[in-house]
């Protein structure tokens, strides 16, 4: 009976340390979710559009690696890919110092940072093959400052969606990667490149141009060649008109004139 008892106390002792261990690990998850859901908002995102309306009459243009969202077609798979690109995104745009844009910018890298900065990230990292294969998804865009800036802005929203729905981004993409990016891709040509060389579709039209004209030459000749041996017949048979008459018969009708006129002068005398 003491061992007995000593097992059931141990058992006692077990359950509750499991039941204590489920429950602390219940109140942080949850604590982390209210931290990321309050660090992106209303605020935030109505500077990100006063920045990008600033911009909109800028005529310049700039370059940057990011994710097309429509070809992954997965939004966690898309914010956890897109996510670094975002940081070198805010890095690299800059504003004159002390303005009002450049403390707007400062304060919307100061949330970016926040995402990231936690003990247990909001967004949790990739791993190794996650990595290798998010970066074939890495595409280069060239848009305004202002179609930029919008980008960045949806992508916040998107951000604070999934965080709104307390999604952990703890689930694998290496399989969306694989199936939407890992096809070959031909590498884009520059605009002074696109300018020199013919559009891909006018090469592969010219053969079949021709193809075309040579058919419809054969066939004018192939019934041209039936036309003309189903009228040959009648053509032959047809008879001379006066313009066409043979240029000797008049020397043959004068011959055969001057041998009928002895005759007549024989019946005179």
């Amino acid at each position: 009976m003491p061992r007995l008892g000593a097992k059931v106390c141990l058992l006692r002792c077990t359950l509750l340390s499991s039941l204590l261990i489920l429950l602390l690990c219940s109140i942080h998850e949850t604590e982390q979710n209210r931290y990321c859901q309050q660090i992106i908002t209303e605020r935030h995102l109505a500077e990100l559009e006063e920045l990008a309306d600033t911009q909109m009459q800028h005529p310049g243009r700039v370059s940057f690696k990011f994710i097309n969202k429509m070809q992954l077609n997965d939004s966690v798979c898309y914010v956890k890919a897109a996510f670094p690109l975002l940081g070198k995104i805010l890095e690299r745009t800059e504003f004159k110092e002390n303005s009002s844009n450049a403390k707007k910018m400062q304060m919307v890298r100061r949330m970016y940072s926040r995402i990231d900065e936690s003990v247990d990230p909001c967004i949790r990292e990739e791993d190794e093959e996650e990595r290798k294969l998010s970066q074939m998804c890495f595409e280069e865009f060239t848009t305004s400052p202002y179609e930029m800036l919008v980008l960045v802005k949806h992508f916040f929203q998107d951000i604070n969606q999934l965080l709104q729905n307390q999604e952990t981004f703890e689930r694998d993409c290496s399989q969306v990667y694989r199936r939407a990016c890992l096809a070959p891709r031909k590498a884009a040509a520059s605009p002074e490149q696109r300018r020199k060389e013919p559009p891909a579709r006018e090469g592969h039209r010219e053969p079949l141009v021709y193809m075309t004209v040579a058919s419809a030459v054969a066939v004018l000749l192939a019934m041209g060649g039936l036309l003309f041996y189903k009228y040959r017949p009648r053509v032959l048979e047809r008879p001379l008109e006066d313009g066409d008459r043979d240029p000797e018969e008049p020397e043959r009708r004068a011959l055969q004139g001057a041998r009928e006129c002895p005759d007549l002068e024989t019946q005179d005398l």
